[in-house]
């Protein structure tokens, strides 16, 4: 068990010209050429959005600026879109539509879309077996003699884990940068598969990881090559690209954090880098403004790919069911940066919105896209870090707490903060929340400490990823 499992590896995953000061509340709009075609885009500036923004994030301790858009298509073809930007300190200048962000796991999303555009040119057929494109001499995984498709790769249900065995970063803070060919498929010949391949859905960044591979070689050009010339130019994204400054991106308690980087053909998994003019003109396209045969493509990639228990995928869009609302959609996270994409093909309606912080750590915004599709769904709220009081004494929560056999967890005090160390991993800070309660946001982990009649600490119980364990206190190791 890991307590402080590196959340930064298990994501589904940054400075841009002419920073603007201040935050509009008139609505402005502007006539701009659309996505390749003849068609108009209607920007206007939306005290709207921009209010749903300023409820998620003021004062929130990211520090994270949002670019955020609601677009709509419209009867007679035109795409509109709101747009709102808003950062959690009201002295940080406001981004703009051209600012770029890592985008994360959209990447995959944009890869499905690839896929359906190869498939229809005769390039890639997606019920091919995995063994079909791996390099001579390489043995794909069966589970009882049943093979990997594609179609199960794309649809997060190939039954690989959900990262390579061999992704073992020499920096955990750039996690994919270093990650090599040959690791990439012994970790394939190694790996057991942990379903019937199309029965059950698992989030696998390996099966992706491998997509992009076999995304170049249908291509028979680099990754980067292909996404610029099947999305980026085509759609007019001039500020999309794997690689470029893009705005600083932070932890979700407001440090800074370095870019995520990935190797050469692999970036289909989270690489891309991207601003909100460049998300409206591939989400615009996704409700079907934009240039033939890429708005064809796009609707086939919506099309349900499978149906399992966990989930229903389309080629890397995952549905939402919300309040009798199904969306297409997917989100992104990587080290610095929180993004979503939602779709509501009913309306015609989709929403972008982009974070320069890794808000997936600290609520998402997940459901502020969703509520600027519905009103009835809340934004999120906020993560406000909680002073501790000068009446806390960290030395009353020092010791040692079995939480289960053979794995303890030490509570210390590391320059003012207290510490969390369990069996076998490293050290962690933890803040104050409330009385008797610490948390690391970063990793989903709560303390909660309790007290016997005496009000002398006697255990901890450890709440993290919907597990509860509890453990006595004891002052000595063993």
């Amino acid at each position: 068990m890991e307590i402080f499992a590196k959340k930064t590896l298990l994501t589904s995953l940054v400075l841009s010209a002419g920073l603007i000061m201040g935050c509009s509340e008139q609505v402005e709009s502007e006539s701009v050429q659309g996505t390749g075609n003849d068609n108009r885009m209607q920007v206007e500036s939306s005290v709207a959005v921009t209010e749903a923004l300023r409820a998620r994030i003021e004062s929130d301790a990211s520090t994270a600026c949002i670019a955020a858009a609601r677009l709509q298509r419209n009867s007679d073809g035109s795409l509109t879109s709101e747009r709102g930007f808003y950062c959690a300190d009201e002295q940080t200048a406001l981004p703009n539509a051209d600012s770029r962000y890592e985008i994360g796991s959209i990447s995959k999303a944009m890869l499905g879309g690839i896929f359906a555009h190869l498939a229809a040119s005769g390039k890639i057929d997606i019920n091919d077996p995995l063994q079909a494109w791996v390099p001579e001499g390489i043995e794909v995984p069966q589970y009882n003699d049943e093979p990997i498709l594609l179609r199960h790769m794309l649809t997060h249900t190939s039954g690989l884990p959900r990262l390579p065995a061999l992704l073992m970063p020499d920096d955990v803070n750039d996690p994919y940068v270093d990650f090599s060919d040959e690791a990439l498929w012994q970790s394939l010949t190694d790996a057991e598969l942990v379903a019937l391949p199309g029965e059950q859905f698992g989030y696998s960044n390996f099966a992706f990881m491998l997509l992009s591979k076999i995304a170049a070689e249908a291509a028979e050009m680099p990754l980067a090559e292909l996404y610029a010339k099947t999305l980026f130019q085509p759609l007019e994204m001039a500020n999309a690209s794997f690689t470029g400054e893009t705005m600083q991106g932070f932890s979700a308690e407001g440090e800074p954090v370095v870019n995520w980087n990935f190797a050469d053909d692999m970036q289909g998994v989270g690489g891309v880098r991207a601003s909100l003019s460049d998300m409206e003109a591939w989400v615009g396209a996704q409700l079907g403004v934009g240039p033939e045969p890429l708005t064809t493509a796009f609707a086939t990639s919506h099309e349900v790919l499978a149906e399992t228990e966990q989930a229903t995928v389309g080629w890397a869009w995952l549905y939402a069911p919300v309040q009798g609302t199904s969306y297409v959609t997917h989100g992104g996270g990587t080290g610095g940066f929180a993004t979503m994409v939602a779709i509501n093909p009913e309306t015609q309606q989709a929403a972008i919105v982009l974070s320069n912080a890794a808000l997936y750590q600290t609520g998402d915004v997940q459901a502020l896209a969703i509520h600027l599709l519905d009103a009835n769904i809340p934004p999120g709220a906020p993560y406000i870090s909680v002073a501790m009081p000068d009446s806390v004494n960290l030395a009353d929560y020092f010791g040692y707490y079995e939480i289960m056999p053979g794995f303890v967890v030490h509570v210390f005090e590391e320059a003012g903060s207290l510490m969390i160390q369990a069996t076998g991993q490293p050290s962690a800070p933890v803040a104050y929340a409330e009385e008797d309660i610490f948390e690391n946001v970063a990793f989903g982990a709560r303390f909660v400490f309790s007290r016997n009649q005496d009000g002398e600490v006697d255990g901890v119980t450890l709440y993290q990823a919907g597990q509860e364990l509890t453990g006595e206190r004891r002052l000595t190791e063993e």
